[in-house]
């Protein structure tokens, strides 16, 4: 006993879709967000980074690959913030000309805001940033240092927080859910 003409034709459809380089396309959901039509494309813009972190009893939530970590909040307080930016996609690998800019900011308390130089065209960027909170500092994150990511997006790196540039200057705002302890 065969299938309904109307399942059938359903299937054929379904595999016409899932064969066809039209139908594999339009099933992947990763594709960099459409780079704005602006009045002056070649004008590069800012990135500001703000870390706004929520304290509950003098700590702050991040997390560990053994569940949540209170930091205090003293601990972080006058540290060193490092962003690096890459083009999205990449990630730092040593090779200092792929970096498109860099900021250093440093923490009050549970808040610090970094800002780059006018550096980026319209489009997406990779934003690498860690707080220097372990004693000794050190020019990368290191174990108990603080380093913000987003596995949320499309195609993530995994070790850095994606941030796209329109028109204008661009802020991405981090919270807790972005840290991990190193």
């Amino acid at each position: 006993m065969g299938l309904p003409a109307h399942r059938r034709l359903f299937a054929a459809a379904l595999l016409l879709v899932v064969l066809s380089p039209l139908g594999a396309g339009a099933r992947c959901r990763c594709r960099p967000l459409p780079i704005p039509a602006c009045d002056a494309p070649e004008v590069k813009h800012r990135i500001r980074v703000d870390l706004d972190l929520a304290v509950v009893e003098g700590t702050v939530e991040v997390i560990t690959q053994s569940g949540p970590y209170q930091v205090p909040v003293a601990d972080l307080d006058g540290k060193t913030v490092l962003a690096a930016f890459m083009p999205r996609g990449e990630v730092f690998q040593g090779f200092f000309e792929e970096i498109v800019a860099i900021a250093v900011g440093t923490m009050d308390g549970a808040h610090a805001s970094v800002e780059t130089a006018a550096a980026f065209l319209p489009g997406e960027y990779e934003v690498l940033l860690f707080v220097d909170a372990a004693p000794g500092g050190g020019a990368g994150p290191q174990r108990g240092d603080l380093a913000a990511f987003d596995n949320g997006v499309c195609d993530p790196t995994g070790v850095s927080v994606r941030v796209a540039v329109g028109c204008t200057d661009a802020t991405l705002a981090l919270t807790n859910r972005h840290f991990i302890l190193f």
